[in-house]
């Protein structure tokens, strides 16, 4: 007997969905609350990045003084030759702490709370505004290949609790970031239309700004554009209307690298920014892709379902799955070749987070376009397990396994570390069972019996959750069971999703057919 199958994509023309908003898309919206909730309860409450201290300190100077300079603290400033020194981080983020650090003088001036704990508490929820927007956009994307609501649902559902979007949602790295303006761009230059153009240029510039690593994506974003369909003209025209904004932004970054750095060309990583190794590629591109301390296919399995789609998305859209697969190898070979290939103090390959929906995408084409029951319990299975290996990564602070493993382990021991991946759910088990920040070295699998006394370190005690957080500082301990309103929320939304999806599953091209016969 043929398994049933259902259509959860619109191949045919008089099926093709609108591209107006998503306003009426009730299953994506709900699946966007629940990953809300989510991340709201899986912020942490403070900050983990030194980039991100140099941002605020930059934003906080702009706020107070309406100037660029900051205290002198090498290697995260550079001196310029006026003496004064600058945050060598990109300026797209300070920016963005504008309003952060506003808001956190303010708090600090009307309470006893210092700006540091204030600002740094607030900056804990900054990316997820960003994270959600990404899944808003991959959902567009989705829809604009013709999957229906319900396809696009279950793929937002997977991006957005299956893989490290989740984890850099609530982190304080600007990959979340990175993710939603990459895909705005790509989305722009897909759709194509000027309104969508102008603003996947604005967000391509800004993504400029955050890193400028990105501008060595842009030829593959204008290589797709000039080989659109149309007359030379209205190549020309779209390609103009995109690039604009990032040859202002070009243009600012090298006005600004000369106020500060006196050189247009110094962005501020000095020789970092060209250490390039071409030869390592060999090592690290598996390393990046399947080790259990970097691995892109470990951290998130359910890029395994993206990878068996792309016979299908080639067949189906060659110039567009063209232009997402030169991204996606042009990023690998870039970070497989850069001397910092780990970025390392980060949870996974933080560097190829920002690609991760274009990983994804292509499993469009094969599981939603005909389910049979095997597929639908396939792409299940495999998106619960994704979804259950980022608990870990939300739930321990990577920089307490760091920590460990770089700083309190002696050179003797750290070739019998754990993997990052296995140390984190060592820490898991021991917070949960033990409820202490006192370790032995044997639970490491590390010879001895040597206790790591991680007490001392203020953000590492207990579950890595601003709840857990607020109640150790405030000696509230009933706020550890806060969280337990956005269980009860995501419950109320899933109740309605479930009954969404099925309507739309029962009505997204055919109705389930009844089985064939033996």
């Amino acid at each position: 007997m043929e398994g049933q199958k259902f259509n959860l994509s619109r191949p045919n023309s008089e099926q093709t969905v609108s591209l107006n908003s998503l306003s009426d898309n009730r299953t994506i919206w709900y699946v966007l609350s629940i990953c809300l909730v989510v991340y709201i309860f899986s912020a942490k409450g403070h900050t983990e990045v030194a980039d991100t201290v140099f941002s605020y300190k930059t934003a906080q100077a702009i706020v107070t003084r309406g100037q660029l300079d900051i205290p002198h603290e090498p290697p995260n400033t550079l001196t310029a030759p006026d003496g004064r020194d600058y945050s060598k981080y990109g300026f797209g983020l300070p920016l963005y702490y504008l309003p952060f650090a506003a808001a956190a003088q303010s708090l600090s001036r009307f309470t006893a709370l210092p700006f540091k704990v204030a600002v740094e508490f607030l900056i804990s929820f900054a990316n997820i505004p960003f994270a959600l927007l990404a899944l808003l956009i991959f959902g567009k994307l989705l829809r604009l290949f013709g999957v229906t609501e319900a396809g696009a649902a279950l793929l937002v559902l997977g991006l957005g609790l299956g893989t490290l979007a989740w984890r850099y949602a609530v982190y304080d790295f600007s990959e979340a970031m990175q993710m939603a303006l990459l895909l705005a761009a790509v989305y722009a230059v897909i759709r194509g239309t000027p309104r969508t153009l102008a603003i996947g240029g604005l967000a391509f510039a800004w993504l400029f700004l955050v890193k400028l690593i990105y501008a060595a994506f842009f030829p593959v974003l204008l290589a797709y554009l000039l080989t659109r369909p149309g007359n030379l003209r209205q190549r020309m025209q779209r390609a103009a209307l995109f690039m604009f904004p990032f040859v202002l932004a070009g243009c600012f970054a090298c006005w600004l690298n000369f106020i500060r750095f006196g050189n247009p060309l110094e962005s501020g990583y000095g020789t970092d920014a060209t250490n390039f190794i071409p030869s390592q590629i060999w090592y690290t591109l598996p390393r990046l892709l399947g080790s259990l301390d970097k691995g892109l296919l470990v951290f998130c399995p359910i890029l395994l379902l993206g990878l068996n789609g792309w016979r299908e998305f080639v067949r189906r859209h060659q110039p567009e799955a063209t232009l997402c697969a030169a991204l996606i190898l042009e990023n690998l070979l870039l970070i497989a070749a850069y001397y910092w290939w780990k970025g390392d103090w980060s949870w996974g390959p933080r560097y190829l987070v920002p690609f991760i929906p274009l990983w994804l995408l292509p499993s469009a084409f094969v599981y939603l376009r005909w389910w049979s029951r095997k597929r639908l319990w396939v792409f299940a299975l495999v998106t619960a397990i994704s979804t259950v290996a980022q608990i870990p990564g939300i739930l321990v602070s990577e920089m307490e396994l760091h920590d460990v493993k770089l700083v309190v382990l002696t050179p003797q021991e750290r070739p019998f570390a754990p993997s990052d991946f296995t140390a984190a759910w060592i820490f898991l088990k021991h917070k949960l069972v033990v409820r202490n920040e006192v370790y032995r070295l044997s639970e490491f699998d590390v010879p001895g019996e040597r206790e790591l006394n991680l007490t001392p370190h203020r953000s590492f005690l207990g579950l890595d959750l601003w709840t857990e957080l607020i109640a150790r500082e405030f000696k509230k301990p009933a706020l550890r069971w806060l969280p337990l309103v956005g269980a009860v929320a995501i419950g109320c939304l899933a109740v309605p999703l479930g009954k969404t999806f099925k309507t739309e599953l029962a009505g997204a091209g055919v109705a389930r057919p009844r089985p064939a016969p033996c």
